[in-house]
């Protein structure tokens, strides 16, 4: 679940981001359509990545080491239980080419060994 404090926080981003284009376009009076779009989506940019880190971290399995193990993810390779192994930092690249960085559970299958970042 999203609370509000990071729902406040996508509100506080997108008026600046709202703030930036309007403050790009008065200086770039005579821009064409494509280099407003491309402003825009610079700037809209901004916001998509930071929802997408903050509703990845807001997933159950975060930190599986908080979690029951009854209600922890299995092993996709032999369903065998997983082990928490601590928090790990781990970059991704979204769809647009940007990185988001993550901190999330890292854990081992007791069975077969496997690892998974971020847990499945």
């Amino acid at each position: 679940m999203i609370d509000q404090e990071v729902q406040a926080d996508w509100h506080a981003l997108a008026d600046e981001v709202w703030l930036g284009v309007a403050e790009w376009r008065a200086a770039n009076p005579k821009a064409t359509f494509a280099e407003i779009e491309q402003a825009v989506e610079e700037r809209l940019a901004t916001i998509r990545t930071r929802v997408l880190a903050d509703v990845a971290l807001a997933s159950a399995v975060r930190d599986i080491a908080t979690q029951d193990e009854s209600e922890r993810p299995r092993c996709p390779d032999c369903h065998g239980e997983l082990e928490a192994r601590g928090q790990q930092a781990r970059e991704l690249t979204t769809l647009r080419g940007d990185t988001v960085r993550l901190r999330r559970s890292y854990s081992v299958c007791g069975v077969c060994g496997h690892g998974l970042f971020p847990p499945r």
